[in-house]
């Protein structure tokens, strides 16, 4: 049994049912905290709830001390803690998210007879699993009738509508809706106390709706989720282009290497996979090597792979080695796939002509430059493939002469039309969320994708370092007499 959380009414716990196999959440409420009606009307809502997006209910129990709601375990994290460990959304990925709680929310209000009222919306009870929002916590949904009969009313400060307050207010739909608006400010401003939009944060048109849905006077509130969500959709479609939404084009594959065994390009490529989910994409890493990774940390879970041979390990998808001769169904709903290939740089030059981003890790010791010549050889032996494409040179286990940020080397004879170094911490745990790890590569994804860095990443990784350029020109010089420093610069803060 893990603890996974604590709530207002009981603990919730994480346990393995030993006879599937599989993982359940089980919510422990104390009796002196509620009684078995109240109790029960919780497991009766979710089971009238048949949605994705929604845990299914498993079994109701009980015994002198507890009463135990036995549901399906959810693997991910919540909206605070995504907010409180990565920083605010953007506006694109807020809107796309405000819609999908919409969906939530339109769906409990229509799914019965009686519209079923959520009347806790806020970020611990939305649980993002690899890009997709999900509800916990019904203890306090009801139906619209029964809501506006119970003489007690609770609800969470900053997101409860000012109808919750009293004991005399209606309750319906539009008091969800006045929750949605503070969740979507939330993901925005990081925070649930109501002030004034800073404008290079939220634009007019999204401030306008998130006020409308957080009126006073709930008559002048959006009708319905479902009115709210056709309006964030035109939002969408009017100003948040699609052509610039990371999740709209083909997938971006990024290709990953260690110029040799022990660099640590699976621990890298682990903790790029957990950052990139934690942060809302949908992502997938692909082991194109036989470490037996996945297949290792799947077994610590006890995960177990879909139709598609992909596991779920702590709400990151991987895929492990199968070999050559297997063929299955290729995933197709990824944003982004990470391609593990361990050291073998025969295959990733192979099968990676047509990708735009390669990533290596090195170690920057003298004795150890041979590996770096040897990387930075494969890849002018395919110049002609690679030219005008992105290379991202990561140097681990480096001294503190390295101050940790990024430079450019432009033109390498026409190799690369830039690539890009980078210092990476000291991490034991490839999911850490330490702020040093998270800093690290919020600043590596800004390089690789080439969007704007935040103000964080400016702060921790974007300095020239001589040390680790100066690796790399050796190891270019060596194999080019005129592959010097003469194509390279150096410039702080600028994107990749």
């Amino acid at each position: 049994m893990h603890k996974l959380g604590t709530g207002r009414t009981g603990t919730v716990w994480l346990a393995l049912h030993l006879g599937l196999e599989e993982y359940r959440a089980i919510k422990c409420v104390p009796r002196t905290c509620a009684d078995y009606e109240t109790f029960r009307r919780e497991a009766l809502i979710l089971k009238e709830l048949q949605h994705p997006g929604i845990p299914m209910i498993y079994d109701l129990e009980e015994d002198p001390e507890y009463f135990y709601l036995i549901e399906e375990y959810l693997q991910g994290y919540s909206l605070y803690t995504l907010i409180k460990c990565q920083g605010t959304l953007k506006q694109a990925d807020a809107v796309r998210y405000g819609m999908q709680i919409c969906g939530l929310v339109e769906y409990m209000h229509s799914a019965c007879k009686q519209p079923i009222l959520y009347l806790d919306l806020q970020p611990h009870n939305l649980i993002i699993c690899n890009g997709t929002v999900k509800l916990i916590d019904f203890d306090h949904a009801a139906s619209c009738l029964d809501a506006n009969q119970e003489e007690q009313r609770y609800g969470t400060v900053g997101c409860a509508a000012p109808e919750q307050y009293t004991s005399d207010g209606i309750l319906d739909q539009r008091t969800d809706v006045y929750a949605i608006g503070a969740v979507l400010r939330f993901m925005l401003t990081g925070t649930l106390k109501q002030g004034v939009f800073a404008p290079q944060i939220v634009t007019e048109p999204l401030q306008s709706i998130i006020e409308k849905c957080m009126e006073p006077n709930m008559d002048r509130r959006y009708e319905s989720a479902k009115e709210l969500n056709s309006v964030l959709r035109r939002l969408c479609i009017r100003e948040l282009t699609v052509n610039n939404d990371h999740r709209a084009g083909p997938s971006l594959i990024i290709n990953l290497a260690g110029v040799r065994p022990g660099a640590g390009i699976t621990h890298l490529s682990l903790g790029l996979l957990h950052f990139l989910t934690i942060q809302g994409y949908e992502v997938l890493y692909e082991e194109h090597n036989r470490s037996q990774a996945v297949r290792t940390l799947a077994r610590q879970v006890n995960a177990r792979p879909d139709r598609r041979g992909i596991y779920s390990v702590n709400g990151c998808f991987m895929k492990p080695w199968y070999g050559p001769a297997v063929r299955l169904e290729e995933p197709l709903d990824f944003s982004v796939v990470l391609r593990d290939y361990g050291t073998d740089w025969k295959l990733l030059l192979e099968e990676s002509a047509r990708d735009h981003v390669l990533v290596t890790a090195v170690t920057d010791s003298a004795w150890e430059a041979c590996y770096i010549q040897r990387a930075v050889s494969a890849l002018m032996d395919q110049q002609d493939l690679y030219k005008g494409k992105k290379a991202v040179f990561i140097f681990r286990h480096a001294g503190q002469g390295y101050s940790g940020r990024r430079f450019h080397i432009r033109d390498w004879n026409g190799l690369l039309k830039q690539s890009l170094l980078y210092r990476s911490p000291e991490y034991r745990d490839p999911f850490s969320r330490d702020r040093s790890t998270q800093l690290f590569f919020r600043s590596l994804w800004d390089g690789i994708s080439g969007e704007a860095g935040t103000e964080r990443s400016k702060r921790g990784w974007l300095k020239g370092w001589d040390t680790a350029k100066g690796a790399v020109l050796r190891a270019a010089g060596t194999l080019r007499p005129d592959a010097g420093s003469s194509g390279s610069s150096e410039r702080e803060g600028e994107r990749g």
